[in-house]
Formats: C-alpha cells, sequence, structure tokens
C-alpha cells in the first residue's frame, strides 16, 4: 500500500457531521480522508432548518457568507396546531441573542448546505473520495482497513483512527457492532418542497395530530414562497400501529392547505423522501478500537424535536478534540477513545437527558389526547407569560434546556390550573351546569381512558415502558442540578 493510501483519520460520510470533522482534523494538520458515496449538491431527508447554536458554528467555520447567498428567511416566530386549532402565535420566546447567538435560525435545504460544507473541508486540505462508497471496514494491528468502491474501480484505505458519519444505516456503527436498533428511539421522516406558500416574515408552523402522535409535522418558509414541508413518526408507533409515513404525508399536506391560510395553493414540486433519524435517548458509548462514531451515526438527534444538523457539528467537534489527543499520544485504543463519551455526556446530557424522559414519557401512543390538550394548556400560558414561554418552550426546540427551570414553570402552571379547575367544577355543581364540560375532568377522564387502553391492549409493552419512564427519571438526577446549560456557550472551534 502506498504513502497516498495512507492517512491519520478516515471519516466515513461527507455530511454536517463528517464535514465538521475533516475540517476541524485537516486545518490543524492531520491526514484526513473523507469517504462520501454522493456527488454534492444532492438532496437529503430533512426539515432543512439550522437553529441558532447551528449558525454559531457555520460563522465560526468561515461558510455562513456562502449560505447566505440562497437569501435565507430568518425563522423568528411561529404557528402551533393542535389538529385544527391554531394554538400558539407569535415570536419564538426562546431565541436570545446572547453568547453568540443570532436571534433566529435559517433553512438552509441541504443540498446547499452540505455543499458548502464538504469544500470547506476539502479546502483546509482534507482528500475527499466522492461517488465512493466504503464496503468492508476491518481493524488488524492497530491499523483501521477500508475496502471502497468508486465507480468500478475497488480500492482501499488504511488509517489509525476512523469517525463514523455515516448516517443512520452507519456501516461503521454495523461493522463494530454498535448499532442503535431500538424504534423507541427512532423517528420515520418524510418530506418535500412545495410551492405557493405566502407567509408572514418568516414564520414557521409546525403541527400535532392525533395520527402522527408521538410526532409532528412542520413547514419551514423559505424565499420565492417555497418550503420544507415534511411529518416525522417515531418508529415505534409505526411499527405497532400500522402507520404509514407516505400516506401520513399525503394526509397532512392535505390538512395544512386547509387549516393554514398562506398554504391553501401550495402545490409539492419534486418527489417526496424519507429516512430515518436516530435520537439521543438511545445513544451509547460511540467509541470503539481505532474510532468513534458522531452524527446521525452516534444518535445525536434531540429526542423531542428529531433536529440533528447543529448536534452532529457539535459531536464532531467535541469528538474531534479526543482524536487530535490520541493521534498525539499515539493512543487509539477504547479505553482512551472513551474519553468522547465523557466529553459529549457532560456537553450534552444536561438538556439531553431531561427532553428524553420527556420524549419516553409521551411515546405511549394511548395517551395521545391527553398530551394534545396538555400542550395546548401549555400553549395557552405562553400566550399569557413569557417567562413560561421562554423557559417551558425551550423544551420543544430551545438551546437553553434548563430542567429544574422548566419543572418549576410547568409545576406551577399546573397548581394554578388546578386551582381553577376546582374553582371551575364546584361553580358548575352550583349552577346546575354539567360537570363534564369542566376542563380539568375532561383531562382526567383522558388519562384514566389512556391508561385502561393501554393496559389493556398489551400489558406487557405497557409495564416495559412505565419502567422505561422511570429509568430516565432517575438517570436525570445529577443533570437536574446543573447551573446553566453548555450548549448556549457553545463550544471552542
Amino acid at each position: 500500500m502506498s504513502n497516498s493510501d495512507l492517512y491519520d483519520v478516515i471519516v466515513v460520510g461527507g455530511g454536517p457531521a463528517g464535514s465538521t470533522m475533516a475540517w476541524s482534523l485537516a486545518r490543524r494538520g492531520v491526514r484526513v480522508a473523507v469517504i462520501e458515496r454522493a456527488i454534492f449538491p444532492r438532496e437529503k431527508v430533512c426539515g432543512d432548518f439550522v437553529e441558532p447554536a447551528g449558525l454559531r458554528i457555520l460563522e465560526a467555520m468561515g461558510v455562513r457568507e456562502a449560505l447566505q447567498a440562497s437569501s435565507p428567511l430568518p425563522i423568528t416566530s411561529t404557528r402551533i396546531y393542535f389538529g385544527p386549532r391554531l394554538g400558539f402565535r407569535g415570536a419564538i420566546p426562546y431565541y436570545q441573542a446572547e453568547q453568540g447567538l443570532p436571534p433566529h435560525g435559517f433553512v438552509l435545504p441541504r443540498h446547499i448546505l452540505d455543499h458548502h460544507l464538504l469544500e470547506r473541508a476539502r479546502a483546509v486540505s482534507a482528500k475527499v473520495y466522492d461517488s465512493c462508497a466504503a464496503r468492508g471496514i476491518r481493524r488488524e494491528d492497530g491499523w483501521i482497513h477500508v475496502d471502497v468502491r468508486g465507480g468500478e474501480i475497488d480500492f482501499s484505505l488504511r488509517s489509525r483512527l476512523i469517525v463514523g458519519a455515516d448516517g443512520a444505516e452507519s456501516l461503521v456503527a454495523r461493522s463494530f457492532n454498535l448499532e442503535m436498533a431500538d424504534r423507541a428511539h427512532i423517528s420515520i421522516a418524510q418530506r418535500a418542497y412545495v410551492e405557493g406558500v405566502s407567509v408572514q416574515d418568516g414564520e414557521a408552523t409546525v403541527w400535532f395530530d392525533e395520527d402522527i402522535v408521538p410526532g409532528y409535522g412542520w413547514m419551514f418558509p423559505m424565499s420565492g414562497g417555497r418550503a420544507n414541508v415534511g411529518i416525522g413518526i417515531l418508529s415505534e408507533t409505526c411499527h405497532r400501529h400500522g402507520h404509514s409515513v407516505p400516506k401520513d404525508f399525503v394526509a397532512t399536506i392535505e390538512r395544512l392547505k386547509i387549516r393554514h391560510p398562506g398554504c391553501a395553493r401550495i402545490k409539492v414540486v419534486g418527489k417526496p423522501i424519507g429516512g430515518v433519524v436516530k435520537m439521543y435517548g438511545g445513544v451509547g458509548p460511540n467509541y470503539f478500537d481505532g474510532g468513534v462514531l458522531i452524527g446521525d451515526a452516534g444518535s445525536f438527534a434531540d429526542p423531542m424535536t428529531g433536529e440533528g444538523i447543529t448536534q452532529g457539528m457539535e459531536s464532531a467537534l467535541i469528538a474531534s478534540s479526543t482524536l487530535l489527543k490520541a493521534l498525539e499520544l499515539g493512543r487509539f485504543d477504547a479505553a482512551f477513545l472513551a474519553n468522547f463519551e465523557r466529553d459529549f455526556r457532560s456537553y450534552f446530557d444536561p438538556g439531553m437527558l431531561f427532553l428524553g424522559f420527556c420524549a419516553a414519557a409521551m411515546r405511549n401512543w394511548h395517551f395521545r389526547e391527553f398530551w394534545m390538550r396538555s400542550a395546548q394548556r401549555g400553549c395557552e400560558r405562553a400566550m399569557a407569560d413569557g417567562d413560561f414561554a421562554r423557559i417551558a418552550g425551550a423544551g420543544f426546540g430551545g438551546l437553553n434546556v434548563h430542567p429544574l427551570g422548566i419543572l418549576r414553570q410547568i409545576g406551577a402552571s399546573i397548581l394554578r390550573y388546578l386551582g381553577e379547575g376546582t374553582i371551575s367544577t364546584l361553580r358548575n355543581l352550583i349552577i346546575g351546569t354539567p360537570i363534564g364540560e369542566a376542563a380539568m375532568l375532561g383531562d382526567l377522564v383522558a388519562w384514566q381512558s389512556a391508561w385502561k387502553r393501554s393496559v389493556g391492549a398489551d400489558p406487557d409493552w405497557h409495564a416495559a415502558w412505565l419502567a422505561d419512564v422511570v429509568k430516565k427519571a432517575a438517570q436525570l438526577g445529577p443533570s437536574l442540578l446543573t447551573q446553566g446549560n453548555p450548549r448556549v456557550r457553545g463550544l471552542l472551534v
């Protein structure tokens, strides 16, 4: 094997996580190869939304100006539907201009974003093997060997370290027996681009319907009346209850036309495409002798929203520090690379463990009516209470997830609601109005009915679900005491 086939690090996958990793290492003099099966630009299943923390990283990498050439709309407000009912409309309350964060997100189509990121890695000397697929990966005598197919040509590359950034169906993860296959932490998504959207400024829309809960739909507007529209549904729900994501996607487009006044004339352009997302609730060690897993390959997506672009780039930056130290010391064993887990958990766990607990509690499909009722109440409170909206709302898409603050806000809201509900019930008794009209009693009935349906449908699954919720609640311990969320401060780029 020639020296031209020898690298310090091989990165499999050239998406945001892989390109960020290659850029971070190559600019420090590390010999990096990126193996990417596609030729960029290419389409990718994604909501295309990059939150403020992701934009901060892109700016530090020097690609934000190039990305703005597509004239993205700053996303600063949102509307939320529960079925046909508009539950919230207003500014996104948890987007705060602090720590270098812009007060908005951007919708950046992946064929543009990924292309610029990979070109940035190439510009700092990373060797990119595009239109090449890794076919086999093994570790022998301390070296990683990767067999590659490029067109009609087969060749091999060798390195001390390998990075799995090859998505949810990661070959690297499978090769080292680290593939995460738990349907409770996997979402199935489908999206398409539409034309004919008319919205005020950059107002995004999300919606929750009983047939896609636990899951949601989104409409993220772009310039020129275009938008990214899609849905994501928990894989476990699809498997257990016979959901068809493509059929649900067609239905949700028709509902959007009826509900949203700015989407009445939308039409789908191009073919809808689907894929899977692996979320942080199922995250494992993500390290092995000779390498690490990042991005979707390592299950770094947000457990509540499925967002993964920013988290993928963050996981790459964290892992790059571990790999730089490994190269410096000549330590490529799993015991040393375990530092990656220590570092990513100290960074992500303060917020992600709480989101994982919330996602676990909500994944029981039988409770969908109760959770939708509860979320509607939360939106009503958010419209009237800015602090509640900013703190509690961060649980769905916010960066500064502060578990104790969220629990305090929700707890106070529940106590207030129970007090008002008790007064309402007593008033109904006095004046003779049917008690069933009281909202609080309606919520209680929804909870009791859901519990009975869940136990009756599959008592073994119900017991396992309840045990998982308790387990995730127990894991919250140390993270609840964290003062501030490290993701707000960000990482050294």
